[in-house]
């Protein structure tokens, strides 16, 4: 995905009050953060279940969006029962993740790594800790909890 896809002009807010309308129309607005969060865990299984055996989808576009769809109605719900502001706290996790994740140190970068063994994904996570410690090769060896690592690009 190169640009954005243009999205609706509605907001988060306009969103949360159609969703909270939708559930105390019908009296479903006094779950629990546990069960919401159960719920939301359930429905966004449902969304990777379409990618189960395959890289490409099993289900249609509209299929994705209704699972997309209750994942974050979930999320909605699961914010409101627990008093968070879901634009505060995507903004704060943004900006969380900007200092982790320098873009002057990950751009471009997204290829170098390969996915396809528990052992090149152990080593990812290490090659990118030392990306954030400024190192200048990803075929360095790092040294990660006392252990001596190698990892080739």
């Amino acid at each position: 995905m190169k640009k954005p896809i243009k999205q609706s002009d509605e907001t988060f807010e306009d969103i949360n009050q159609l969703i909270w309308q939708h559930l105390d129309d019908r009296d479903w607005t006094d779950l629990n953060a546990r069960s919401l969060a159960i719920s939301l865990s359930l429905e966004a299984n449902e969304l990777l279940e379409h990618y189960q055996w395959s890289e490409d989808s099993v289900g249609d576009r509209e299929e994705l969006a209704m699972e997309l769809a209750d994942t974050f109605i979930y999320a909605f719900q699961f914010a409101q029962a627990t008093g968070i502001d879901v634009s505060a706290a995507i903004r704060a996790k943004l900006a969380k993740a900007a200092q982790k994740y320098p873009a002057e140190l990950f751009k471009g970068k997204s290829g170098a790594f390969k996915r396809t063994t528990a052992k090149t994904r152990r080593c990812k996570r290490v090659a990118m800790a030392a990306a954030r410690q400024q190192a200048t090769r990803e075929d360095s060896h790092i040294q990660k909890d006392g252990m001596l690592v190698q990892c080739v690009a």
